[in-house]
């Protein structure tokens, strides 16, 4: 009796230590258009972009990257008629086993403010049917991004 006590109590805590399934966090509603930025001007975008990757962003060496490979998509994320800017890296450089390093942005009057960190892949980023505090589940390939109440956490999917 105590063995199988034992057991479903074992059973029990494994169930709820297991990851979150895929359907927790909806399913996939509309890709991010992940595009290469305009030729014209995007001094927004340079601003972020400046901003966060400063040491590599227009510069050469190992990690330099220019504008030709940053993809932009925009998607409102929380039905607030603004589009919320999504920024990837798209170098060899950059890429990692949990892909390319993707950035979420929210407009704040006179500029973009990161909102989350992830990573992803130019064809691979989704906004699912989750939604959390009225914003949406973003998915990638490695990650899935779910809002927290002031920002996007970045968590890992499991391994098949």
């Amino acid at each position: 009796m105590r063995l199988l006590l034992a057991a479903l109590s074992i059973a029990l805590l494994t169930c709820l230590a297991a990851p979150a399934s895929a359907q927790e966090y909806g399913r996939p509603v509309a890709q991010v258009a992940l595009q290469p930025l305009p030729e014209t001007e995007t001094p927004d975008i340079e601003v972020l972009l400046k901003a966060h990757w400063k040491a590599y962003y227009n510069s050469g060496g190992q990690f330099g990257f220019f504008r030709d490979q940053v993809r932009a998509g925009r998607i409102d994320l929380n039905e607030d008629g603004r589009a919320e800017l999504f920024l990837l890296i798209d170098s060899p450089a950059w890429t990692s086993d949990k892909g390319q390093p993707l950035l979420v942005a929210q407009w704040a009057g006179k500029g973009w403010t990161p909102i989350g960190w992830s990573f992803g892949d130019s064809d691979g980023v989704f906004v699912t049917s989750g939604r959390v505090e009225g914003w949406a589940t973003i998915e990638t390939p490695t990650q899935w991004l779910r809002w927290n109440g002031a920002s996007y956490q970045a968590l890992d999917k499991p391994k098949n």
